[in-house]
């Protein structure tokens, strides 16, 4: 198996029969922990015995400020309990969990008695519980805990390959329980141009690694570790499954973002910047060996319109990504002319 093989990977969909176990708490969001920097927009909860007082934060680069006593750096979303209960009565910007589908959802009424979580006019979808948030498919959403967390899964199917895309985290390991299998990847990286970014430039992290030499054996365990000591270990996508190898990915390729923030300019001139999420865009030109010109045009179009996860280069995580096929074209050729394929990444 080379790094520069173009694969593409069905992911196998995580269920409760599944998911083993998990570190991670399920029922409510993640917890407030002193010494972190949060960013604006962040979500996140204090403990008050069966409930959590959910708070976000308002601005960028907050840190050391609690949020019970800090409403300039904090905003109280409400309380979360534990699961939703029809006899409950709750109040505006209450926050309940649906343990059955894993959501939760945040009252939009006071007074809130015997509406059901399906009601858009007194509910809203507020996302996955913590603990599933890396299996929701919603890349900028992360499973999260301070320190380190374990996730152990039993697939009950072939798979060879684990993709973790926006993973914060200085070491990853995956372990196997039938064949030993055991792999530590560190994402810690310096990356630098000169000198002077070396001793002054701060480590980055990778943000989308792979496991490609998994043993596909479909009664085994695999435990995933995510290990951020000192600081907040997170996972944003977590796809176990079967890749196909269609060719080998040539040099050449590009990767950019595809922005969903927005502007608006008043008369004055004034611009206001909205900023939102965004994906990737990848454009791949793929050498298909001669003769497998057929199959990787059908396994193209058997995975076009589908969410996948699609991997150009091991080496470069930058060609790592969760979405799905764009354009494509597969040319028979005997001058050497290469498949374009566009990929389009998920939010």
């Amino acid at each position: 198996m080379s790094a520069a093989d173009f694969r593409l990977i069905r992911p196998v969909a995580i269920t409760d029969t599944t998911l083993t176990s998990c570190t991670v708490p399920e029922a409510i969001v993640a917890i407030y922990v002193a010494g972190t920097t949060y960013a604006a927009g962040d979500i996140r909860g204090v403990a008050t015995g069966t409930s959590q007082i959910v708070y976000q934060s308002l601005q960028a680069a907050n840190l050391g400020h609690t949020p019970a006593s800090s409403p300039t750096w904090w905003k109280v979303l409400g309380t979360v309990y534990a699961a939703y209960a029809g006899g409950t009565t709750y109040a505006l910007n209450d926050i309940v969990s649906d343990l059955a589908a894993h959501k939760l959802y945040k009252s939009l009424a006071g007074g809130n008695l015997g509406n059901a979580l399906t009601d858009a006019t007194k509910w809203l979808p507020l996302g996955s519980t913590t603990r599933w948030k890396m299996f929701d498919k919603a890349v900028n959403s992360q499973t999260t805990a301070p320190d380190t967390f374990s996730t152990v899964v039993t697939l009950g199917e072939l798979a060879n390959t684990l993709t973790l895309i926006n993973v914060e985290a200085a070491t990853v390991t995956v372990e196997q329980s039938v064949s030993g299998y055991s792999r530590t990847k560190s994402l810690v990286k310096h990356d630098v141009l000169n000198w002077y970014d070396f001793y002054y430039e701060e480590p980055i992290r990778s943000g989308d690694v792979v496991f490609d030499d998994i043993p596909p054996y479909a009664a085994s365990t695999l435990t995933v570790t995510a290990d951020n000591t000192g600081g907040t270990a997170a996972i944003g996508c977590c796809f176990f499954g079967k890749s196909r190898t269609i060719g080998q990915t040539q040099w050449e390729l590009t990767g950019g973002i595809l922005s969903y923030s927005t502007t608006s300019t008043d008369t004055l001139g004034n611009t206001t910047m909205v900023k939102r999420a965004n994906a990737k865009h990848l454009n791949f030109d793929v050498k298909i060996p001669d003769g497998f010109e057929s199959e990787a045009f059908r396994l193209l179009t058997l995975y076009t319109d589908v969410e996948i996860v699609v991997i150009g280069s091991t080496d470069y995580s930058m060609t790592i990504s969760y979405g799905f096929l764009d354009q494509w074209s597969v040319p028979i050729s005997n001058s050497g002319k290469t498949a374009p394929i566009s990929f389009r990444g998920l939010i």
